[in-house]
């Protein structure tokens, strides 16, 4: 079900009242961490009794929960060793990883190990500090799990030297890439695969990775976590899809805190949104209140793709399709769909643009849907039409939701376009939610950028994120299939609501994400577009008749 995901910023007032009123937060984390530890455990090497589990503790509070955490699995006959790797960390947690029989390595900064002053002063030498250093890894080595309790949402960039040399070290003594595997875990909440250490151990974030950063430069020497134990609420910088690699699997543990929705910046969608919020027909209803769809897709050229886009529609349980481009188009949908209908009449949705329907059809859509505020949904070429949005005001844009479904290429061509600038789809994919947000704030309209993770950007920069789809919907027409499927849920809902103002741009976003995840589960059943068209139907009725996914 769906998890929002907040500012950093908004989860700590939220725990303020708590804190306050003396509710122990880290007792709260640090329980629940233990617990998810020792699962890992279990299923890693069958018990937890004997295994060897290896904190990275700094200075603040993620450092406590770790070490509290730690403290609870070595009660349980885990042997634990607690790396220190500032001067000071959390006291009253070291002191509970101590009691209850955890070693303690103090690793040295390179100041205190270069310093002739501080080896004088009897603290670490440059060789005591290689000796440390070895040990540190020989841990890490024979670990089954790490803790990395390193730094919170409240350091900053970069980890010292100290670290980031250990953390290198570690990671080219295991032979491990930044490929070197995906753990797939399941977890509560939100869910992405990341990239560990070892084919052996487990490397667990505390609430967030240290340093955690999308930038390339420096991604060596940063943690690459398995699974990341968030507490509170979702923190918006783990469901960045540039951090997948370092986050791992992200896990949400529910501590209390009050948190709004209206206060989030992004919302993860997975098939249990699916299942819950799939328009279903009511027993009072009919064609017309199940929501009209007109379809604007295909051309002589690429008269596939009109097929494609009706079929999905078709499929997506609508009450009625209508096929507005040629005659050549319709004759090939009706061919396959007796049931869609070529004569003009009401529409609560609109899809145009898949395979770039003749100009003479365009024009006759853009006249029909004047003075109305039937929902858009612009794809491939339709694309051209989109401007800024102050440009549009007492346009046929105007005043009704639109839709852009654009990949990375087309969103490129429109940004260059709207910004006076030259966008490249490389900077696209470089930070796909930065560039969708921007392309909804200038267009003004809803955004589905198209990729291996789709974003849903509206124009005040809340994101819908669907959780990623097969690797089988990367082929030709599979973005006409997913147009369908949009444009039959948006008509649903707005036949639904067509007398209450439009659809909150929030609202029509989540519809949308709604797409994505039906897309997705059509792509588990088929491997090309034609089989996709025909596996929406399947999933559709499974939505319908069964009441969720049989996955």
């Amino acid at each position: 079900m769906s998890v929002f995901a907040y500012p950093s910023t908004v989860i700590v007032e939220a725990e303020r009242p708590l804190l306050d009123a003396g509710v122990d937060l880290m007792a709260c984390a640090s329980r629940a961490l233990a617990h998810f530890c020792a699962d890992m455990l279990r299923e890693s090497r069958g018990q937890i009794f004997g295994s060897r589990v290896c904190v990275f503790a700094g200075p603040g509070n993620n450092a406590g929960d770790a070490l509290f955490a730690a403290a609870a699995l070595a009660r349980r006959g885990a042997h634990i060793t607690v790396v220190t790797l500032f001067d000071r960390t959390h006291d009253e947690g070291l002191a509970a990883a101590r009691r209850a029989g955890a070693g303690v390595i103090a690793f040295p900064s390179s100041d205190e190990t270069a310093d002739p002053s501080v080896e004088a002063a009897g603290q670490c030498s440059a060789e005591a500090g290689a000796h440390l250093r070895a040990d540190v890894l020989r841990e890490l080595s024979r670990s089954d799990l790490v803790l990395d309790g390193i730094l919170g949402t409240g350091g900053r960039r970069g980890l010292p030297e100290h670290i980031a040399s250990l953390i290198r070290d570690w990671r080219h003594s295991n032979g491990t890439s930044l490929s070197a595997r995906t753990n797939s875990a399941a977890g509560a909440g939100t869910s992405r695969s990341g990239t560990g250490t070892s084919t052996t151990q487990t490397l667990i974030a505390v609430d967030i990775p240290s340093d955690l950063s999308p930038a390339e430069a420096g991604s060596e020497d940063r943690i690459h976590a398995d699974h990341t134990v968030t507490f509170g609420g979702l923190k918006a910088e783990l469901i960045d899809p540039r951090v997948a690699a370092f986050t791992g699997t992200v896990h949400l543990v529910d501590i209390g805190l009050e948190l709004h929705e209206d206060q989030a910046t992004a919302e993860v969608v997975d098939t249990g949104d699916l299942n819950a919020g799939f328009p279903r027909p009511k027993p009072d209803g009919h064609k017309y209140s199940r929501g009209v769809v007109g379809i604007l897709a295909g051309s002589e050229e690429y008269p596939g793709a009109g097929v494609l886009t009706t079929t999905s529609a078709v499929n997506c349980g609508v009450g009625m399709v209508r096929s507005l481009g040629s005659q050549m188009v319709a004759e090939y949908v009706i061919g396959l769909h007796a049931e869609v209908v070529t004569a003009s009449g009401r529409m609560n949705a609109v899809v145009m643009g898949p395979g770039n329907p003749e100009d003479e059809y365009v024009h006759a859509c853009v006249d029909a849907l004047a003075n109305t505020n039937v929902p858009v949904i612009l794809d491939a070429g339709a694309l051209d039409m989109v401007g800024r949005a102050e440009s549009v005001k007492g346009t046929w844009l105007a005043e009704r939701p639109v839709v852009l479904t654009p990949h990375a290429g087309e969103l490129a061509r429109l940004l260059s376009r709207l910004l006076g600038e030259i966008i490249t789809s490389s900077r696209i994919n470089a930070d796909p939610i930065g560039w969708a947000r921007r392309a909804a704030q200038s267009s003004g309209c809803i955004v589905l950028l198209k990729g291996h993770q789709t974003v849903i950007a509206a124009p005040d920069g809340f994101c819908v994120l669907p959780e990623v789809g097969p690797a089988s919907l990367a082929t030709a027409g599979s973005g006409d299939v997913l147009a369908g499927i949009i444009g039959a849920l948006v008509a649903t809902f707005h036949a639904k609501n067509q007398h209450e103002p439009a659809l909150p741009e929030r609202e029509l976003a989540h519809i949308v994400g709604l797409g994505v995840l039906v897309h997705n589960a059509a792509g588990r059943r088929a491997v090309n577009a034609g089989a996709l068209g025909d596996a929406v139907a399947e999933v559709a009725g499974e939505l319908i008749h069964g009441g969720s996914l049989i996955e």
